[in-house]
């Protein structure tokens, strides 16, 4: 049994995602200040495309994590484009660039919202790959002419340092995301164990009943039986024992998979497990009928329960009013989890939440 426990994982990518966004705008800003200011050297037709892509894939991954669904594609296809900016340059150029060793092309100042953005959607060794290549192709370019003619000391200088400050931005990046798994990850642990507990009380009490069945009908019958003297006496033990085996017959029909529960039983484990989660939940049961649930399913009503009051404590806060409606009726069992926070917008989930 698993539990897919996210909350933490995804409030953080959001978090950074919007941080990185807001960041983007302001040094996209500056470098279309470095942008208009080479005009003069550049292929303006080519210049002005390349340049609104740019703009169009930060404000894409800018929207999602502002009003979306937090998407890392468009971080990576905007950590990908900074590739085609690169290897376009020579293109881009309309006249030769200073070669004083000062120049730097304003794709300089472009990749600054790469660096996070590739750290955060891309897997590690992907993420480390992207720095390395991105990083050594850069330099090499500017110590072309084309790029400005920087010695192989400046080259190395500046790839140094664009390493090391968005390494540790990026590595505190990872570290928040790391830290929000592990605790996702714990949560779960605490659904699941909470799961496997209500499962346990109920077969518990499905024990009990059985147990104060044969004590009630078996061990009386047999009782009965071995103290009867008289013929009304053995007729009266005879009954008891016929009483006693349908009722035993009645419990193999309604229990025929190991583990299973009656309603009843299960409504009080979850209750109990719910208010493990919030102990001032309130609880309503009703069982007209007795049904028999069988173990697997139990397992996923009860899962799905305390998943639903955990998401609830979570999302409405703790000072929500939260309400547990059990209910059987027929061969139907209804579960409705209900507070009054103050909701979501579906239209925010990630894709693969449910």
């Amino acid at each position: 049994m698993k539990t897919q426990a996210t909350f933490a994982t995804a409030r953080v990518n959001r978090l950074i995602g919007r941080a990185l966004s807001g960041a983007a705008i302001l040094l996209s800003l500056e470098s279309s200040l470095q942008f208009l200011g080479q005009l003069q050297y550049l292929n303006e037709p080519l210049a002005f495309a390349l340049f609104g892509i740019l703009w169009a894939t930060t404000l894409t991954f800018t929207y999602t994590f502002w009003f979306g669904s937090a998407n890392y594609l468009f971080l990576r296809i905007h950590s990908l484009f900074m590739f085609v900016l690169l290897f376009a340059w020579p293109i881009i150029l309309a006249k030769p660039v200073p070669s004083d060793g000062n120049f730097y092309p304003w794709l300089w100042w472009a990749f600054d919202t790469a660096w996070i953005a590739a750290a955060i959607s891309f897997r590690l060794r992907w993420a480390v790959l992207y720095y390395a290549v991105l990083i050594s192709a850069t330099q090499y370019l500017f110590t072309l002419s084309i790029g400005g003619s920087h010695s192989v000391k400046q080259a190395v200088l500046d790839g140094l340092f664009t390493f090391l400050t968005n390494a540790s931005a990026s590595i505190i990046a990872i570290m928040l995301r790391n830290a929000a798994a592990d605790s996702d990850k714990a949560n779960a642990e605490n659904i699941e164990a909470a799961v496997l507990q209500a499962q346990a009380e109920g077969r518990a009490k499905e024990r009990q009943r059985l147990d104060a069945l044969v004590h009630d009908s078996v061990l009386t019958a047999l009782i009965s039986a071995t103290n009867a003297e008289s013929t009304e006496e053995v007729c009266s033990s005879a009954q008891l024992a016929r009483d006693a085996l349908d009722k035993l017959s009645q419990v193999s029909s309604d229990s025929t998979e190991a583990g299973s529960v009656f309603c009843g039983d299960l409504f009080d484990a979850i209750i109990q497990a719910a208010r493990k989660m919030d102990s001032s939940i309130e609880a309503k049961k009703s069982s007209a009928v007795q049904l028999v649930v069988q173990n697997h399913v139990a397992a996923a009503l009860t899962e799905a329960t305390i998943q639903a009051v955990q998401n609830s404590v979570i999302h409405a806060g703790s000072k929500a009013n939260r309400e547990l409606l059990l209910k059987a009726t027929g061969n139907d069992l209804k579960i409705v989890i209900k507070d009054d926070g103050k909701g979501f917008r579906p239209n925010r989930l990630p894709k693969d939440r449910l």
